[in-house]
């Protein structure tokens, strides 16, 4: 196997074939590419980088389930397993020339790789437009929890115009120690020098024998998740949407992105035919998506709108 200071045109053509067929169809075939491209990391990893660079920032928009978006996914657990030099197209070209869409993904990238070396950037990210991008910032960040200035970015972060952003802020610093904006203390110090104290003892983990993890908040039953949904019918307009009830409900698991709980979460808020999907505006995806407590956007990129009038 060459190495990234010699490789040849032929290397570098298979390459590009390999991270074509990371969108493949076929779940086999993309499977074996990534084996193949992982294997060839250690001294190609510049030149994949490269490529996958390249070729994501020549996609449009990606679908869930389409081409664009299975070679997303394929090269964010490729980044996740290089080295700092094979990270540098990735913060070089991909985050600062990259639309929206291809900020995510460097930045979901970045996060899953844990170095020290991203840290400034994703901190950066925390200020980007978009807030998908700031989401997975916070998300990455909360992998550096020996880090002041994660948890000060995060802490920045608390009153984040979005309330989905906030909520993953939260999630992070509870990583730290810390209870998040729910009562508006950050628990678990940090020392001068960097050092975590997780548990807010005040014995640095490095040198607590005994840390202990953050108290998980119990998030509830099911039944009270679906309680808790239901007294947010009021915040959706159902003039547009459309009224349902159990009797004339439709299999919404048919479409794709739908799972059982999901369903029940819709059917609580009042949702249970393709019809009252498929009159979903833009706003009303946003309206259901918060209500039902989902990934932002996901009703969007998952397009839940065509499906339901395809299944009409």
């Amino acid at each position: 196997m060459e190495s990234d200071s010699n490789i040849g045109g032929s290397s570098s053509g298979r390459i590009q074939n390999l991270i074509e067929d990371l969108g493949d169809e076929s779940f086999e075939t993309r499977n074996e590419a990534l084996i193949t491209l992982k294997a060839m990391l250690p001294l190609s990893e510049v030149s994949i980088s490269n490529s996958l660079v390249e070729t994501i920032l020549e996609s449009e928009e990606s679908e869930a389930g389409s081409s664009a978006s299975f070679v997303n996914k394929g090269a964010i657990e490729l980044f996740q397993n290089m080295s700092e030099l094979g990270l540098e197209p990735l913060i070089n070209d991909l985050l600062k020339n990259g639309d929206a869409f291809a900020r995510r993904v460097a930045t979901d990238a970045m996060g899953r790789t844990g170095r020290m070396a991203v840290l400034p950037y994703l901190i950066k990210c925390m200020n980007d437009d978009d807030m998908y991008v700031r989401w997975q910032a916070a998300k990455g960040l909360g992998r550096f929890a020996g880090s002041s200035d994660a948890r000060d970015s995060l802490v920045g972060s608390l009153d984040d115009p979005e309330p989905y952003v906030r909520k993953r802020v939260a999630r992070s610093l509870e990583i730290f120690g810390g209870s998040g904006p729910i009562d508006e203390k950050i628990k678990g110090p940090m020392e001068k020098d960097g050092k975590g104290d997780i548990d807010g003892d005040g014995i640095a983990d490095s040198e607590d024998k005994e840390p202990r993890k953050a108290e998980k908040k119990d998030s509830g039953s099911k039944e009270d998740d679906l309680a808790r949904i239901a007294e947010k019918k009021d915040s959706i307009d159902f003039g547009t949407l459309g009224t349902a009830d159990e009797e004339n409900k439709d299999d919404l698991k048919n479409i794709k992105g739908i799972g059982p709980f999901l369903e029940q979460k819709l059917n609580a808020l009042g949702i249970y035919t393709y019809e009252q999907i498929s009159n979903m505006t833009p706003e009303l995806e946003d309206q259901v998506n918060e209500a039902i407590e989902f990934f932002p956007g996901r009703i969007k990129r998952d397009n839940w709108v065509k499906q339901a009038k395809d299944l009409k």
